[in-house]
């Protein structure tokens, strides 16, 4: 487990909260804000926190791995086995082999996107995957 700290910025429902996080030397590689100086987490809150506390929060570091696989490196796995794919159906069928395999590569990263989408909202469905308020400090 990962524990970070922010300030509570919006009250959610269900017994969520957001919160503003400075960035720090886990985010240099990511990318994913931007460049903003700030980052906001919806996280779990079974405090009741109000808003304007500095809290503390815990994530899971597999989620991150995990999610960066799936990102990342799964839509490239699918877009090269759709090339493959494409390659051989033109050999067996006696189309052009590259148009063919770039057509499938292009159909096997569509089918990637849709896949980090289908994760993405099962994922943030699961109460056990998104952060967790632990502690209020002031």
């Amino acid at each position: 487990m990962k524990i970070e700290e922010g300030t509570i910025i919006a009250i959610k429902e269900a017994g969520s909260a957001e919160i503003k996080v400075g960035r720090h030397s886990d985010c240099i590689a990511c990318g994913a804000c931007d460049g903003a100086d700030n980052i906001v987490v919806t996280a779990v809150d079974p405090l009741g926190v109000k808003v304007g506390q500095h809290v503390r929060f815990e994530f899971r570091d597999v989620n991150i791995v995990i999610g960066a696989f799936i990102c990342f490196v799964m839509p490239l796995l699918v877009c090269a086995a759709g090339a493959f794919a494409g390659h051989f159906l033109a050999l067996s069928q006696g189309f052009d082999t590259v148009q063919t395999a770039v057509i499938g590569g292009v159909i096997g990263f569509m089918i990637g996107a849709v896949g980090v989408k289908l994760f993405d909202r099962s994922l943030s469905k699961e109460e056990s995957s998104k952060p967790k308020i632990i502690e209020i400090c002031y």
